[in-house]
């Protein structure tokens, strides 16, 4: 029972979504790290946003994938902030995974990267972001997660040898997950929050399955699942986390 904090797509709470000035903030804390979520642009860049659709979190429309890096970049990223439209700040603006590892490399915290992949394909993707470790030399910092199982089977096998941790996201209750996660070699079990029963944590540990759960926000949730023994909380309130880890 490890009981740490993955701040989920930076610290959301307060700050604009997947954007640098969330994952900043959400780095000044004492936390196991960030989760986010990947995509691919028209130019094949991997980008880090969580919709297929810019429409929700920017002041632009359209899909990801019809869009080049340059196009992306020309709008602002405030989500659910939008008194910070037209502010000077640079923060706001799409990042791409290349960008985020080179920010994370110096520092101490780990990535849980999320391969957008259960909509669309993007044919490719999991040799970019492998190849994107490697070169900053992280994977020992690194947790794979995915809706899409077979994204996640798809990364083990190209990534080879690599220290590389992986877990498989689910949205409902799912018989056994340590089970089936000790099957497949996936050490990490990603529910909502909602959907878990103290069965599943037994049967996690059982298996040596950590359980990192999403999206606790709420701090009665918190605390309930503190008291279960999940490993992580996956949170948009990293600073209420740590508070009733405490």
């Amino acid at each position: 029972m490890i009981q740490e904090i993955i701040a989920h797509r930076g610290y959301t709470g307060k700050y604009p979504e997947n954007t640098r000035l969330a994952f900043e903030k959400a780095a000044e804390l004492p936390i196991w790290g960030i989760e986010l979520d990947v995509h691919l642009s028209k130019d094949q860049e991997v980008v880090i946003i969580h919709d297929e659709a810019i429409d929700r979190t920017s002041n632009g429309s359209g899909l990801v994938k019809d869009m080049t890096l340059e196009e992306l970049r020309s709008y602002q990223f405030y989500g659910a902030f939008p008194e910070l439209e037209n502010q000077a700040d640079d923060g706001l603006t799409i990042m791409t995974l290349d960008e985020f590892l080179a920010w994370m490399q110096p520092l101490s915290i780990k990535v849980n990267i999320e391969l957008k992949t259960n909509i669309f394909a993007y044919e490719g993707i999991v040799q970019k972001v492998i190849d994107l470790i490697k070169h900053y030399d992280l994977a020992d910092r690194v947790l794979i997660s995915s809706f899409n199982h077979r994204s996640i089977r798809e990364c083990m096998t190209l990534a080879g040898d690599l220290p590389l941790e992986y877990g498989f996201l689910t949205g409902a209750s799912l018989l056994e997950p340590g089970d089936y996660c000790k099957a497949k070699g996936v050490g990490h079990y990603h529910p909502f929050y909602g959907s878990l029963v103290p069965a599943d944590i037994i049967n996690c540990h059982q298996h040596g399955i950590q359980i990192n759960a999403y999206t606790i926000n709420d701090k009665a949730a918190m605390k309930a699942m503190i008291d279960l023994g999940l490993d992580r909380l996956i949170t948009n309130f990293p600073e209420d986390a740590l508070e009733m880890l405490r």
